[in-house]
């Protein structure tokens, strides 16, 4: 009796080696010759019909169904071969074989209720996806969930790696147990600490992982930082990237590992079955909703938010003293005219030009003004070097040019000076998002910064901020 047992093993192996190399037809020849030698045996059935059901076509899904069957008459609760037979029934044409196909679900019931949770019973719930019933659980879920059972009983990874090693070799033929084993001694390694956490504690790190994205993404605007740090808000996104690669690798590993030798279907498992995988729960489908939908609703808050305040600009009134720094203005001086005339166009349509000239004598003022106020967002930042350099062109030759801060009205500054028929004279532009314009006068050989804040005053004399009709920058 045990020389037959053996050569039943024997032969099983061989077959099954065959299956899993593609020979399909020798898979199929060892497995009939021995069933013919021996007698019935469960795993050589399953063998033939596995063979047949491989090859893909009509006569062979029928001899792999006759394979089934017969063996099921034999061995009428053995769950690999009812749970084979429910994969092939489940996968047939409903059209062509509505019989078969209806048999399916009887059979994946008969699986579910003998094994409940077994690797078995999931196969033929994913062999099932898309026919009929729920959508089954993904490998990846069922991984997580298997590695967080085990760490949550064992406390130390390397412990859990260890157990989950030792119930995987007792038990071969478990896919399930092998994956768990190869993903807790992956992930059980030196600085995997972070990996091991975010299985531990999903939606804790779903909700950290969240609240970084919002806070950063908000924090563009509200701290008027530079758009690319958008970009810091996806930071923590490759370390669950990372994990999925851990566990996609684990999965690999498992199922290329040794052939596993035949075990007596009439023994005792050594373990019992891992736990079915929970359905998502509401507590998980909600966190998942709120940081979607946080995620999402702060980023279009942080573009609509920044590009208000790109588009943004102060509204001016134009009001110009009588006298300033003791000059006093003169509005009939025909220089006002030809200074107005001289404003470049860079802004938008509504754009109120202006001009203003100060001084004893009306037609050689000693400081003279002008400007435009409007929506200057979209000026171009160089305006003011491309204005300026071309006084050479003009006949203006520049003698010196500097950057110079813009004062309390904010923007940028830029001051030359150079010659007008052999007059030493300054010129001091500014630029910001509600207006631009320059103020000229002698140059006297005052200092730089004494030159930028004559401009300065004369600037802040004349434009004052009044109603604004959006958010000022």
């Amino acid at each position: 009796m045990q020389a037959e047992h053996q050569e039943v093993m024997s032969a099983y192996a061989e077959a099954e080696g065959h299956l899993r190399a593609g020979r399909l037809a020798d898979a199929r020849r060892t497995a009939r010759n021995a069933l013919k030698a021996e007698g019935p045996d469960a795993r050589l059935f399953l063998v033939l019909g596995r063979a047949h059901a491989a090859e893909d076509e009509d006569d062979h899904d029928d001899r792999a169904e006759a394979a089934y069957r017969e063996g099921l008459e034999a061995f009428p609760d053995d769950v690999e071969l009812l749970a084979a037979y429910a994969e092939l029934c489940l996968a047939s044409d409903y059209m062509d074989h509505p019989a078969r196909h209806g048999r399916g679900a009887q059979l994946a019931a008969r699986v579910r209720e003998l094994a409940p949770g077994s690797t078995q019973a999931l196969r033929v719930e994913q062999g099932g996806a898309g026919l009929r019933g729920p959508k089954p659980t993904s490998p990846s879920r069922t991984q997580l969930h298997d590695v967080r059972l085990a760490l949550a009983a064992f406390g130390n990874p390397a412990v859990a790696a260890a157990r989950a090693r030792s119930r995987a070799e007792a038990s071969p033929s478990d896919d399930r147990l092998a994956v768990l084993a190869e993903t807790l001694t992956a992930l059980g390694r030196p600085g995997r600490a972070p990996l091991r956490w975010l299985v531990r504690a999903p939606l804790t790190t779903a909700l950290l992982r969240g609240a970084w994205c919002v806070v950063l993404l908000l924090a563009v605007p509200a701290l008027h930082l530079p758009s690319w740090w958008r970009l810091a808000a996806f930071a923590p996104l490759p370390v669950p990237l990372v994990l999925n690669t851990f566990l996609r690798r684990a999965r690999t590993r498992a199922a290329v590992r040794p052939l596993a030798p035949p075990v007596d279907p009439t023994a005792a498992p050594p373990f019992p079955a891992l736990p079915p995988v929970p359905a998502y729960s509401r507590h998980e489908l909600a966190t998942g909703v709120v940081v979607l939908v946080a995620v999402v609703a702060s980023g279009v808050a942080s573009g609509i938010w920044s590009y208000r305040q790109y588009a943004a600009y102060p509204r001016y009134t134009v009001s110009a003293p009588d006298r300033f720094q003791g000059l006093a203005r003169q509005d009939a001086s025909p220089v006002q005219a030809l200074m107005k005339n001289a404003a470049p166009d860079l802004s938008d349509e509504g754009a109120q030009s202006f001009a203003y000239v100060y001084g004893p004598d009306p037609d050689q003022p000693a400081l003279m003004m002008w400007g435009e106020t409007g929506d200057f967002h979209d000026a171009p930042t160089d305006a003011l070097g491309d204005f300026q350099s071309g006084m050479d062109a003009a006949g203006f030759p520049v003698h010196a040019a500097w950057t110079a801060a813009p004062g309390s009205l904010g923007g940028s500054m830029r001051c030359v000076s150079y010659e007008v028929a052999n007059t030493p004279m300054v010129n001091c532009a500014w630029l910001d998002k509600g207006s631009m314009g320059a103020v000229y006068f002698a140059d006297e050989g005052q200092t730089h910064e004494a030159t930028a804040s004559r401009a300065r005053a004369a600037r802040e004399a004349v434009l004052h901020r009044g109603a604004r009709g959006g958010s000022e920058v």
